[in-house]
């Protein structure tokens, strides 16, 4: 990092911190970190991320704060770009943990989660992180906490409501092409995909091609997999490099539907592209893809507060939040990662969420139930499989 963007960096984690701690005028505080990509190929989703972010902890402060030992404590994140590179989430994660001493550190990647996780234990801080990935909490490490499924909970069943979704709307789906970030998630979620798919009669894989998020020309990977006749592609990143990926697809001739993983949201891959190039993409969903009364509020807030439509991953960062103001409370420390962990499972089960999140374990996986989204004409539609 050059030292006029260590400068930056820095004065983002003070003016974040000092934003926080004037608002509401008290002298404690709770401060913990986020580590997401605010610029680069991942900056739109990034943003989503850290707008959901400061819709809890204005929430949070508004309502009085953390209450701790009969102190009231303000809310504050100190967010860090990490570009959506990993060597930037190692120095956020550092610099969050041993200068600032956050006991909490939350991200929205897999790309930043996983080299975080060689220190986090050491330097005792939580990580809570959405890694769909299942090794993220196979490792036997105590202080992480997915807030999003697990891919080995969720795949086989979400694989049998897609099934059941083509099967509705008599849409041959015989052979598939994988485009596969190269990201511990890419990789995994695209193997634990395609053995889904292969157990439950689903299309044969007839291509795989390998690419970077941060990446703008596709036509080289999709120039190796069009020729094999897919009926489908599959997509493993975030919205802003899919969007490249289908637009360049479009234009190469390809007409079929794009199957979506959970790291890009329908209702804003809608916005990125025309209607007539995204329609039909299909989308691996939680409950933000349906009209519960709590999901439908909490995207008209965020419409209003920012003048932009969420993103699902704006949600569970808001959610997240929530989750862990109350296991401050209950842990009755601020200070304590360990206690603070400790207290999660009840926290979670005390706080209403928007994901339906429940059950977290002792793995840090929690039940995060997913369906098929499917957009058409810039509106996401979700089939639960239910009549």
């Amino acid at each position: 990092m050059t030292k006029p963007k260590r400068l930056y960096a820095a004065m983002c984690l003070v003016l974040a911190a000092a934003a926080g701690a004037g608002a509401e005028g008290r002298a404690e505080t709770f401060e913990f970190g986020v580590v997401a990509p605010l610029s680069g190929g991942g900056a739109d989703y990034g943003m989503a991320f850290q707008n959901g972010i400061k819709m809890a902890v204005a929430e949070v402060n508004k309502a009085g704060g953390v209450k701790v030992g009969g102190k009231s404590y303000t809310l504050v994140p100190a967010f860090c770009d990490d570009e959506f590179k990993p060597d930037k989430a190692v120095n956020c994660g550092k610099e969050l943990a041993s200068q600032r001493k956050v006991r909490v550190i939350l991200t929205p990647s897999s790309l930043a989660a996983f080299p975080m996780m060689g220190f986090n234990q050491q330097e005792g801080f939580i990580l809570m992180a959405t890694s769909q990935t299942p090794r993220f909490t196979r490792m036997g490490n105590k202080l992480v906490v997915r807030f999003i499924n697990n891919t080995d909970r969720t795949m086989g069943p979400w694989v049998e409501l897609l099934n059941a979704h083509f099967k509705k709307t008599g849409q041959p789906i015989d052979k598939a092409a994988m485009m596969v970030v190269n990201t511990e998630l890419g990789k995994t979620w695209a193997d634990n995909f395609a053995a889904s798919w292969k157990k439950r009669g689903g299309a044969a894989v007839v291509g795989s091609a390998s690419y970077n998020a941060n990446d703008t020309d596709f036509y080289p990977q999709l120039s190796t997999l069009l020729p094999n006749g897919p009926d489908a592609i599959i997509l493993t990143t975030v919205c802003q490099p899919s969007a490249i990926v289908i637009k360049q697809a479009r234009e190469l001739g390809f007409k079929g539907p794009f199957i979506q993983s959970a790291a890009c949201s329908g209702d804003e891959l809608a916005r990125l592209l025309p209607a007539e190039q995204v329609n039909g993409t299909i989308f691996e969903v939680g409950n933000w893809g349906g009209d519960a009364p709590e999901v439908t509020a909490f995207k008209a807030a965020y419409q209003a507060e920012f003048n932009a439509p969420p993103q699902a991953i704006s949600g569970e960062g808001h959610d997240a939040v929530l989750w862990l103001a109350r296991a401050v409370e209950l842990a009755g420390s601020v200070d304590n990662a360990a206690k603070i962990r400790a207290a999660m499972p009840d926290a979670l089960a005390a706080s209403k969420n928007m994901f339906n999140m429940a059950n977290l374990d002792d793995k840090g996986d929690i039940d995060f139930p997913m369906y098929v989204g499917i957009v058409a004409n810039g509106n996401v539609s979700v089939f639960t499989g239910d009549k």
